[in-house]
Formats: C-alpha cells, sequence, structure tokens
C-alpha cells in the first residue's frame, strides 16, 4: 500500500472528518467542488425563488359589471350567479351586489339615503330597531363621487355604496353575517374604490 493510501487510512481510523466533497463523490476533485457549488447555489438561490413563487398572493380578478364598467378585488370573491343588471359576488357567507351603471343625475348621497330608508322600513317590518347613521362621502381611485353608509343588525350587517360619475351611477350591496364582516368589508371598500366606469367617446 502506497504511503498516501496509508494516510488516508490512517485520518479515518483517528476518526478525523473527510471533505464534503470526498463524502458526495467518493474522492477529492474538480468535481466535488463542482457539486459543493451547485448544492449551495440551490440553497441560495433556487429553494428561495421556488417559495417566493408559491407565497405570491394570486393575482387580482377584474370583473365587467356591464356598460364598460369594471370593479378589481381579490381572488376572495368568488362571481355568483347574477341576474340581468347585476353582478353578484360572495365570500364567507357574505354577498356583494353591483348593479350595472344606469343614467342618474341624483348625488351618491341621495341614493344611499334613499336605499337606507328602505333598509329601516324592512327592519321595522321585522321587529328590529335600528338608527341610521348619515352617509359618508369620498372619492374612488379614478376621481369618482361615491357615498357610503352601514346599518348593523343583530343577525347581519349591511353597507350600501353609491358611485356616480356625474352621469352614471353604481349601487353596491353587502350582507354579510357577523363571523364574516371583519374579513369582507376591507376587501369590499377596496373593491368599490377600484371602480371604473367606461370612458365616455367624443
Amino acid at each position: 500500500m502506497s504511503s498516501g493510501a496509508s494516510s488516508a487510512a490512517d485520518a479515518a481510523s483517528q476518526g478525523q472528518a473527510q471533505p464534503l466533497s470526498v463524502r458526495l463523490i467518493g474522492r477529492g476533485s474538480l468535481a466535488g467542488a463542482i457539486v459543493i457549488v451547485a448544492v449551495a447555489m440551490i440553497y441560495a438561490v433556487v429553494l428561495p425563488a421556488v417559495a417566493d413563487v408559491l407565497s405570491a398572493p394570486p393575482p387580482p380578478q377584474v370583473i365587467d359589471i356591464g356598460a364598460g364598467a369594471t370593479v378589481t378585488t381579490s381572488a376572495d370573491w368568488s362571481v355568483s350567479v347574477s341576474h340581468p343588471g347585476v353582478t353578484t359576488l360572495t365570500q364567507d357567507g357574505a354577498t356583494l351586489a353591483i348593479t350595472t351603471p344606469h343614467a342618474s343625475d341624483l348625488h351618491p348621497a341621495q341614493s344611499i339615503a334613499t336605499v337606507t330608508e328602505q333598509w329601516v322600513a324592512q327592519a321595522q317590518e321585522d321587529g328590529q330597531g335600528i338608527v341610521a347613521p348619515q352617509p359618508r362621502a369620498f372619492t374612488t381611485t379614478a376621481g369618482d363621487d361615491a357615498a357610503t353608509v352601514t346599518l348593523q343588525e343583530p343577525l347581519q350587517t349591511r353597507q350600501a355604496w353609491a358611485v356616480s360619475d356625474g352621469s352614471q351611477q353604481v349601487l353596491i350591496l353587502l350582507t354579510a353575517p357577523p363571523a364574516a364582516w371583519e374579513s369582507t368589508n376591507a376587501s369590499a371598500q377596496s373593491l368599490v374604490r377600484s371602480l371604473r366606469f367606461a370612458e365616455a367617446t367624443p
């Protein structure tokens, strides 16, 4: 046996750890170094990239609500069976009904007041006392006027939005059980703010 072989055997018998490249491919060489670099690259580059792809949220979905108008929302909302003139979305027991844009010169706060009166009247018929708050005005991302109001009832919470571009208006109604209100209200608000009417043709 050569002296080199004897030294390797002595090192093994003395319990000394062999280099990783030797353990991977059985002998020290350039190929072993390449294997080490490849393994390091997998841990440093490939695995983090795969993790980022798997953890990335799904892209938002753009929903056509009719007359060229759209809303953008997360994949948490699913498009349900819709009636003519109304697009219905559902999530965790909550329902979001969105009307197709219709001609109207009313300010959004006026439309919200009408919806509120109808809801209060219905609640009173059901024997529930509800005090309706004043509508809150805001502006959408596209710069359109909007207003909203929220009515809380024992078994559900309802919120209405009205958005107007000056000549057309969209009503959006959210109905959610108490357990689903927290998880659906924020995304519904975001959806309303994303509303875009079709651009007027000259």
